[in-house]
């Protein structure tokens, strides 16, 4: 089946709302899922793709700044540095990391119901039906869209936005500046200040 149309933009609002709306054994699970997705910029395949050493230094005991991507977990099949900095998530990922002691560096960062490691497949369906619960119009790449966004509305220049997303071609990061129209008001509106 062809993809049609974009994924939808998550505000900070709705995410909020829908983090608020977590609740039972795989809240804190979730969490940091979705927080992965919309800091880190990550694709449902990355994230079913992390194992525990790729986020959490064992034998420092620290949560890592910088991830590094197997080429096997991204999509284009290449290597990339992801960053895990901000504040809210990295204290999640940690909370979750450490709910789960009795795993080693190359256990699966994430487990199913089942405790067994997610495919690309059943992560991009969870992370939906998260958003679809909370009444939030949200797929698995609207984290990675807003992530985007958030660079855009930064000013971080284009090239660097390519890299963080893991964009062979430029043209795929030109979609994300194209189809923000805030983005373009926002723009226009600095004119008249």
């Amino acid at each position: 089946m062809k993809k049609t149309g974009k994924a939808a933009f998550v505000s900070e609002q709705d995410l909020k709302i829908t983090l608020d709306s977590l609740k039972g054994k795989n809240a804190l699970r979730n969490k940091a899922i979705l927080l992965a997705s919309h800091f880190m910029g990550l694709r449902a395949k990355e994230i079913a793709s992390l194992k525990m050493g790729d986020v959490y230094d064992f034998k420092n005991e620290i949560l890592k700044d910088t991830i590094r991507l197997l080429a096997a977990y991204t999509k284009g099949n290449k290597y990339r540095e992801v960053f895990l900095l901000d504040d809210t998530a990295r204290s999640t990922m940690q909370d979750y990391i450490l709910s789960r002691p009795d795993q080693g560096p190359s256990a699966p960062l994430f487990l199913s119901q089942k405790l067994t490691p997610f495919t690309a497949n059943t992560m991009q369906r969870m992370i939906g039906n998260i958003y679809k619960k909370a009444d939030i119009n949200g797929t698995s790449h609207s984290g990675r869209r807003s992530f985007a966004t958030r660079l855009i509305r930064h000013n971080v220049d284009i090239y660097s936005i390519q890299q963080l997303m893991g964009h062979s071609s430029i043209m795929t990061t030109q979609e994300y500046f194209v189809s923000d129209p805030n983005l373009l008001k926002e723009k226009v509106l600095k004119l008249s200040q």
